[in-house]
């Protein structure tokens, strides 16, 4: 009897569940919402994390002989974070392996007695190196040149600069050179370098 019961009031729910219109279930669910507790604080959410390294030297304003095969001379150092500088060396260790960004800046003056002959080139190469290895990726020129073909003295100023994005190993140390040059009967000069190295992943 009572199971009967039981059965006859589940169908009579049933069938009213069917028959209800649908608005009055979406109030109903509105209001069980109304009613729900608030649950309990969350955690607090981890920072995001800063730079991961970065590093930097710079050079005198005076200006330095460009010397082929020598280290570009650097006198000072910027902010450090997981990088160490040698500034007698002029090199930047980097402490973690991962992937960096480097940049150098270098401004560069020529004096030098032009040919006779029309496109006559003056070159200062610079490279980056990374233990000691040259950097292909990392290579830079500047140039002038002796369009008219006319024998003078030429003095002329410009920059050289280059970016790289390269993975690097722990303890791996950075140096800029000059890799050639070729500056005729004249001279070539340089001021304030620069050298910037950034940890990006």
């Amino acid at each position: 009897m009572e199971n009967d019961m039981s059965k006859e009031r589940s169908s009579s729910f049933e069938s009213n569940d069917e028959n209800a219109d649908p608005s009055e279930h979406a109030v109903s669910q509105y209001e069980l919402t109304k009613q729900a507790f608030n649950g309990p604080i969350g955690p607090v959410g981890i920072n995001a994390p800063g730079a991961l390294a970065y590093g930097s030297v710079y050079g005198s304003s005076s200006a330095g002989p460009v010397t082929a095969d020598s280290v570009v001379d650097f006198t000072s150092s910027g902010p450090l974070l997981n990088t160490t500088v040698n500034l007698l060396a002029n090199t930047i260790t980097v402490a973690a392996s991962g992937t960096y960004l480097i940049h150098y800046n270098i401004s560069l003056g020529f004096s030098v007695l032009s040919t006779l002959i029309a496109g006559s080139s003056r070159i200062v190469d610079v490279a980056l190196n990374i233990n000691g290895t040259e950097d292909p990726t990392s290579f830079s020129t500047y140039s002038i040149t002796n369009f008219s073909g006319v024998a003078a003295t030429l003095a002329q100023s410009g920059t050289v600069s280059k970016s790289v994005i390269r993975s690097m190993n722990s303890n791996d140390t950075v140096t800029l050179k000059f890799r050639s040059t070729s500056t005729g009967s004249g001279t070539a000069t340089y001021t304030s370098p620069s050298l910037i190295i950034i940890r990006i992943e």
